[in-house]
């Protein structure tokens, strides 16, 4: 008897394909009864309990920490001068830094409306404070309403005069090295100055967090008549080469580094 090649063996398999083996019974094929899938819970916007809140503000979606933050955000994009507010997101980090190292005493140096404040003071214990230091008490006004709301009013000491001024009676009255946290957003052209006081007052093992370190790019090539750019660029150039801090230059917002003293 011939023996079958390679090419007919596989066209008998191929030929048995789908036949039932000798001795069995193929099971019939069996369809699932089609089943609707169950309705999606209707997603409905809480009603916010905050007398403050803007009632255009969309609240099926809620603030990372309490919506009194985020009504601050709102209020102060709506203001004339909005550009001028700390990205939420970079807000949101300040606070989880601030939190992480658990401080209980922060430097704000810029306050404008007191978006920031608040968010940092929320995660502050209750004796926990905030300096915050500007020169414009009618933008903290908006903000002011926010804090006593959120019951961190007690935890925010709001000081309208110039920052140095405050950070030298701060230095004055003994309380060098009892900072946790720092953040600097005001005046470009007194960056540097800001950074070496808060670095007497801040101890060792805390942050510093300066804003607008990119200056949208103009930091690269700074005109001569760009004080705020010249600013900017000179204290970059020197942070990088500080032996006192470690830094970390983040691309958050208009750019932030973290300096962490040693």
């Amino acid at each position: 008897m011939a023996r079958k090649t390679n090419r007919s063996r596989r066209a008998a398999t191929h030929g048995q394909r789908g036949s039932a083996l000798p001795g069995r019974r193929s099971a019939p094929h069996r369809t699932a009864p089609h089943r609707p899938a169950p309705p999606l819970p209707s997603l409905q916007a809480p009603k916010c309990r905050f007398s403050a809140c803007p009632k255009k503000w969309p609240w099926g979606r809620r603030c990372w920490v309490s919506p009194l933050p985020r009504v601050c955000l709102q209020l102060t994009a709506d203001h004339p001068h909005g550009r001028m507010m700390v990205s939420s997101e970079e807000a949101q980090l300040m606070a989880n830094l601030a939190k992480l190292i658990k401080a209980k005493k922060v430097i704000e140096i810029g306050v404008f409306t007191g978006y920031n404040a608040l968010s940092m003071a929320l995660v502050l214990p209750d004796d926990g404070r905030v300096i915050a230091c500007d020169i414009n008490e009618d933008y903290a006004k908006i903000g002011r309403p926010l804090w006593k709301e959120a019951g961190v009013e007690h935890k925010i000491d709001l000081r309208i005069k110039p920052a140095i001024q405050t950070l030298d009676e701060l230095l004055a009255s003994g309380e060098a090295e009892t900072f946790d946290f720092a953040f600097i957003d005001a005046d470009k052209e007194s960056y540097n100055e800001y950074y070496e006081k808060c670095l007497h007052l801040i101890k060792k093992g805390g942050i510093i967090a300066i804003d607008n370190v990119f200056w949208n790019g103009k930091v690269l090539k700074p005109r001569k008549d760009d004080l705020a750019a010249q600013s900017i660029h000179r204290l970059n150039e020197k942070l990088l080469r500080d032996a006192r801090v470690n830094i970390s230059m983040l691309p958050v917002g208009d750019g932030v580094t973290l300096a962490f003293k040693l």
